[in-house]
């Protein structure tokens, strides 16, 4: 078997674990803060608790993306060392950066021919697209080629669910994501979002719930009734430094009889958290296929 490497973003949101157990090499997603620039590096040196204190006092974050030449720069050498490459991308409808990559492997599949470079829109994000990744590294760990792995990938990622919760909506009103006039009704109703993807990997609403304490019920609940197969499966569990939300959620879960095989609690990420801002809280898992179509 030609040997192949596997590359994501750092929009996976991949638990450093994982990736240190694996060695992967991913995308630093880059992200504006207060007039500096940064790169995300999936916590390898990043100072979570700082950056919602930021969000907190009234830093406003922006994030940003790659041109071509950056992929085209980051894939030579493992072409050039004669390994294929699977990419791993997060959805192609939250961002330009699918549309730029694809244009860097068609520039370098003409300069490489015969070799594969195969990028693959998960139509996810986050969490969920954590899920999709670490499936992804186990399959190939285990001797599964490149081509069997991207079609697994692509047939498994509307199993990919993502569910999350935000407390300030004023985040998703600067990403366009909500009308000013509907979050400050929201805020003013203490109104939460149940945020989740639809089968075209967009970012849609899924419920209006009143109060913190029944978003994270509503939480619970979606993953008792859409989980499948939980105890061979991983639940993927992100906060905006509200650690202990996510662990009241992990024991609602459990306490309807669901308990997963592993579980990865760790900080959402600041090119995530530039959209949602402190107290967030997400999961992502392999269940029941998307709903939505839009």
């Amino acid at each position: 078997m030609q040997p192949y490497v596997i590359l994501t973003d750092a929009d996976s949101e991949l638990p450093l674990s994982i990736v240190k157990r694996f060695g992967v090499h991913f995308v630093p997603m880059p992200y504006n803060m207060d007039g500096e620039e940064y790169a995300y590096d999936l916590g390898e040196a990043t100072d979570y608790k700082h950056f919602f204190e930021r969000i907190r006092t009234g830093s406003i974050p922006t994030t940003t993306t790659y041109p071509p030449q950056y992929y085209v720069d980051m894939w030579k050498p493992y072409l050039d060392a004669g390994q294929d490459i699977l990419f791993l991308s997060f959805s192609s409808m939250l961002s330009a950066a699918y549309g730029f990559l694809c244009a860097a492997r068609d520039e370098l599949i003409e300069l490489y021919p015969g070799r594969k470079l195969i990028a693959v829109d998960t139509k996810s994000i986050s969490a969920g697209m954590a899920a999709l990744v670490y499936e992804a590294l186990k399959m190939k760990e285990r001797g599964v080629g490149i081509d069997a792995v991207a079609q697994w990938v692509e047939q498994n990622a509307m199993r990919a669910n993502v569910w999350f919760t935000v407390d300030d909506l004023n985040h998703l009103k600067r990403g366009g994501r909500l009308s000013s006039a509907a979050a400050a009704m929201g805020t003013l109703l203490n109104v939460k979002p149940i945020i989740t993807m639809s089968r075209a990997g967009r970012l849609v609403p899924g419920e209006k719930v009143n109060g913190r304490r029944k978003a994270i019920r509503f939480l619970a609940d979606a993953i008792v009734s859409r989980a499948e197969d939980p105890g061979h499966n991983a639940l993927f569990m992100l906060h905006g430094d509200c650690e202990e939300d996510a662990y009241a959620l992990k024991a609602l879960v459990e306490e309807q009889g669901v308990k997963f095989g592993e579980y990865f609690i760790q900080f959402v990420g600041p090119v995530i958290g530039a959209h949602t801002g402190a107290q967030t809280l997400g999961v992502g898992f392999f269940g029941k296929e998307r709903e939505i179509a839009d």
